[in-house]
């Protein structure tokens, strides 16, 4: 407990004496009386004696109470540890104030939202007190300063601070600490004055867990001010929605959409889905604390891109931002594909039998007669070749001539993408020329090279799989038993790059050599299978013909899984390889931001020379965004508030005071819980006061002679 006016309590103990003198200079004083005799008068004596003594006792004690009680009424002591930012703190200093304006500020608690509260809190430290400058700082994905240094002009900063709403973007927590610590440094070796931080946030959990506040310079006093509800409030929330194409089948979208139940009871949970012409309702039910799946195939009417949204149905709770996300996919014509090999087609089984096979598999008598699949010498490919085809396959090329790699690299920068299935020594060569070509611009992550003379590559296994992407996510919990039945020969060797991304390497073989490699190449990709598949148990195994049609999936998916753009957060995205020209482009944004955005706010289209590229600094606002030509959609990105501001539930105070203070010594005080600093017992006192100045007169009289 601290004093607000400490004086008080000095001149209290002073006063304390005041009732002791009135006391001694009252006290009765002995008279001389002449009587006959005293045994009977010293008996009533010594009885009033001690009676008085009694009552002098119990006046005194009250009449001390009541100074005492007055003077602390006076100091009025404050209850609660004492605040580290306070306008009671002498001389100058250098106060931010980092108000978090991310999309879980709008959650509501009763029926007010989280930045309403925030606000007011922060306002109380915007409030002009001599020797102070004050800046305020807007925490999202990015952080925003009212002013580039601290200032004095508070009623700019109160201006900002009422008009400030909740943005659809996750806290960068971390950012907006560097963003504090430029403002809190010292301007000059000499510059004294305190430094102080004050957070205004719901601390959620997702957004600080990795905060580090060790960023500050040394001596910042830092304070928390949290907004959170006393209990994580409910929440039910679309996490992702998702259309998926299904070039093998018509026409076929494959919808899926998450749900998370963030609340106490289990819920039946029910979504419209709106893609183009197109509506459905699905339906599950969710566990308490849960998430689920729900997912349905359904045929579109047309082609082309469509978009739309999953909406939440029924359902009232904490953040209503959350309960509907946008929606888009590519309905594709069907894929021709080419095949690049010196096998011919007569001979079997060879290698590009099997995949011939594979990529037929689902093919109706009508689509095999259409010719799906066209096989081509390698030494024949021209650029006429290329053009109808939809994917290329390379099995068993041989040797490929100087004219053919330039072909097929400026295939790969046009947005296509290839399979390669190498077998050979002269595979190496070739995968190595491809590269070279590309100039830097086909990133492998690996190195393949021909096995050491003598070495037989018999009986591998895969030894490390990513089972989560596809094409393996397709086998789900099958996964394990397909592999331990499959054994694989023939291939290259293969050693990691330097600088290389290791999510691309997506299966590799227990003497480490890789199995299967993903690789992008400006807007195309190319798939290596390290692998002679008429020399392995894979081709005649079950599993071959649903890994290839998942592989080939991927490589057609111009927005796959992953391929996800947040408010707030960079959007780079290299549009298809037809598009070769920006000049008669238009990026259109959602219905509802269309009117009011312009072609600077929806990002630029740059022209990289090997392809061209959206690129946005910060999507504003959720929903999809289009790439239009002369009124021709040709590419189309679903922007989505990030899944993690859903989750409501904040951290204890321990972790930010403790494990996240990196040795900084931090106050934390939390709204809800009323565990601010209490300046009201001075009431208590008060009334205290006034009762002890009654139970002396009540004395008074009670012992009245």
């Amino acid at each position: 407990m601290t004093f607000l006016h400490g004086w008080a309590i000095a001149i209290g103990v002073l006063a304390v004496g005041l009732p002791l003198v009135v006391h001694w200079l009252t006290r009765p004083r002995p008279l001389r009386l002449p009587l006959s005799t005293l045994r009977f008068v010293r008996q009533v004596i010594q009885d009033r004696r001690a009676r008085h003594r009694l009552r002098d006792l119990l006046i005194l004690a009250l009449r001390a109470l009541a100074v005492l009680l007055l003077a602390l009424t006076v100091a009025r002591p404050l209850w609660g540890r004492r605040p580290l930012v306070s306008d009671q703190n002498a001389g100058e200093a250098v106060r931010v104030v980092l108000l978090d304006v991310s999309q879980s500020m709008a959650a509501i608690d009763g029926s007010t939202q989280a930045i309403e509260r925030a606000r007011t809190i922060a306002a109380g430290y915007l409030r002009y007190r001599p020797g102070l400058q004050a800046d305020l700082l807007l925490a999202g994905g990015t952080a925003h300063a009212v002013f580039e240094q601290v200032s004095t002009n508070f009623e700019v900063l109160r201006q900002e601070l009422a008009t400030c709403r909740t943005l659809p973007e996750r806290l960068d927590a971390n950012r907006a600490l560097d963003v504090a610590a430029r403002l809190l440094a010292a301007s000059s070796p000499g510059d004294a004055r305190r430094r102080e931080l004050v957070v205004v946030s719901d601390f959620q959990r997702t957004s600080w867990a990795a905060a580090d506040f060790s960023r500050l310079p040394k001596g910042v006093k830092i304070q928390l001010e949290s907004v959170a509800a006393r209990q994580t409030p409910s929440n039910v929330a679309i996490l992702r929605a998702e259309a998926r194409a299904r070039s093998a089948r018509n026409r076929v979208v494959q919808l899926e959409v998450d749900v998370a139940n963030y609340t106490a009871a289990a819920r039946k949970i029910e979504v419209d889905v709106v893609l183009g012409e197109t509506t459905r309702r699905l339906s599950g039910a969710c566990a308490a604390g849960r998430r689920i799946t729900l997912s349905e195939e359904v045929e579109c009417g047309g082609r082309g891109w469509l978009w739309g949204e999953a909406r939440l149905c029924g359902v009232d709770d904490a953040l209503a931002a959350d309960n509907v996300r946008p929606i888009v996919v590519e309905v594709r014509p069907r894929p021709q594909y080419l095949l690049l090999t010196r096998e011919a087609a007569q001979r079997r089984p060879t290698s590009s039998y099997f995949l011939e096979a594979a990529v037929s598999a689902h093919e109706s008598p009508e689509e095999a007669a259409a010719g799906k699949l066209t096989r081509l010498d390698p030494a024949d490919l021209q650029p006429q070749a290329l053009a109808p085809a939809s994917l290329v396959f390379l099995d068993h090329p041989g040797k490929l001539s100087d004219a053919a790699v330039r072909l097929l690299v400026d295939w790969l920068y046009r947005g296509r993408p290839m399979i390669y299935v190498a077998a050979e020594a002269v595979d190496a060569a070739n995968l190595k020329r491809l590269s070279a070509a590309a100039h830097g611009g086909l990133r492998m992550p690996v190195e393949f090279a021909p096995p050491p003379a003598g070495q037989l590559r018999r009986n591998l296994f895969l030894s490390a799989v990513r089972r989560d992407d596809p094409p393996f996510r397709v086998f789900g919990d099958q996964l394990d038993v397909l592999l331990g039945r499959l054994h694989f020969a023939g291939g290259l060797a293969s050693r990691r790059l330097e600088g290389g991304v290791e999510d691309e390497v997506l299966a590799a073989y227990n003497d480490g050599s890789a199995c299967l490699v993903l690789a992008s190449s400006g807007a195309g990709a190319l798939a290596v299978l390290n692998a002679d598949l008429s020399a392995s148990d894979l081709a005649k195994s079950g599993a071959f013909v649903p890994l290839v049609a998942e592989l080939v999936e991927r490589m057609l998916d111009r927005n796959p899984r992953g391929q996800t753009a947040f408010c707030g957060e960079p959007l780079v995205v290299n549009l298809p390889g037809e598009i070769r020209s920006a000049l008669e482009l238009q990026i259109v944004g959602p219905q509802k931001t269309a009117a009011g955005a312009t072609a600077e706010r929806l990002g630029e289209l740059v022209d990289e020379g090997t392809s061209l590229v959206w690129r946005w600094q910060s999507p504003a606002a959720p929903g999809v965004y289009r790439v239009v030509d002369r009124g021709v959609t040709r590419f189309a990105m679903a922007v989505n508030i990030p899944p993690e501001e859903s989750q409501l539930e904040s951290l204890p105070s321990d972790v930010l005071t403790t494990r996240l203070a990196a040795g900084r010594e931090i106050y934390y005080s939390r709204q809800a819980e009323g565990n601010e600093r209490r300046d009201d017992l001075w009431k208590w006192f008060s009334v205290a006061c006034v009762l002890a100045m009654t139970a002396e007169i009540t004395a008074l009289l009670a012992f009245r002679t």
